[in-house]
């Protein structure tokens, strides 16, 4: 995907800058990195400035697009809200103070379908869950936490992690991770992940795993369940 000091060629720019013209809201990258922040026992920090480089590019292909970013160590309410890895992008609509669509490392290979198919989602405020399930998870009153493991070279993360950021756009209370497990070893140990795309998902109720990239429906019933809701 890289040509000299560029990410992006201008074939893929161009395709871009077409993919976002229907954009009708302002979608902001923010992006959590560690700066000199060094904490004992955590594993260090990923791809930093390659994903911030890598946004910047996607960020000049629309007028709708931005980059901010962040020091972890300068939010101190960023670790209460479970932002403890760097880089960390958080996805949102600018002026909102959401932070619960995320990504967890660097989004190349098949995972930069992921981040450019989240900013249409963002950015036309339209996720595509279907009204039914996207009223049952509006109805969550608990916290949940979504974790869907991928890697750059799996063809099957994106489909899972989108399903995942569905669910998050429809309910501030569920948090949506993207984590790319290379980039993160320790992590994807702590979970005993031995394939791709797995999704871990946590609630006051237990915690539920979904296997390869589900239908979104699969993903709902999982999250009702941990929430301790009704399906």
């Amino acid at each position: 995907m890289r040509s000299m000091d560029r990410y992006l060629d201008d074939r893929l720019r161009a395709q871009l800058n077409e993919a976002f013209q229907p954009l009708d809201r302002d979608v902001e990258m923010l992006v959590y990195t560690a700066g000199r922040l060094v904490v004992p026992g955590q594993e260090p920090a990923g791809e930093e400035q390659a994903t911030l480089a890598l946004l910047r590019e996607v960020a000049d292909t629309s007028e709708r697009l931005s980059v901010v970013e962040r020091s972890l160590g300068a939010d101190p309410d960023a670790r209460a809200r479970g932002i403890v890895r760097t880089p960390t992008i958080v996805l949102r609509e600018r002026g909102s103070d959401r932070d619960n669509v995320r990504f967890i490392g660097l989004p190349a290979g098949y995972e930069f379908q992921t981040l450019v198919e989240a900013l249409r989602m963002i950015g036309s405020g339209d996720s595509g869950l279907g009204e039914e399930s996207a009223a049952q998870v509006a109805g969550i009153d608990q916290p949940v936490r979504l974790q869907a493991f991928v890697t750059p070279t799996c063809p099957y993360c994106p489909r899972a992690v989108l399903s995942t950021y569905r669910l998050a756009l429809a309910n501030p209370h569920v948090v949506a991770e993207g984590v790319e497990a290379s980039e993160f070893p320790a992590l994807a140990q702590r979970y005993r992940i031995s394939g791709v795309p797995d999704t871990i998902i946590d609630g006051p109720a237990g915690q539920e795993r979904v296997l390869g990239g589900q239908p979104d429906r699969v993903f709902v019933e999982a999250v009702l369940k941990v929430a301790g809701a009704a399906a």
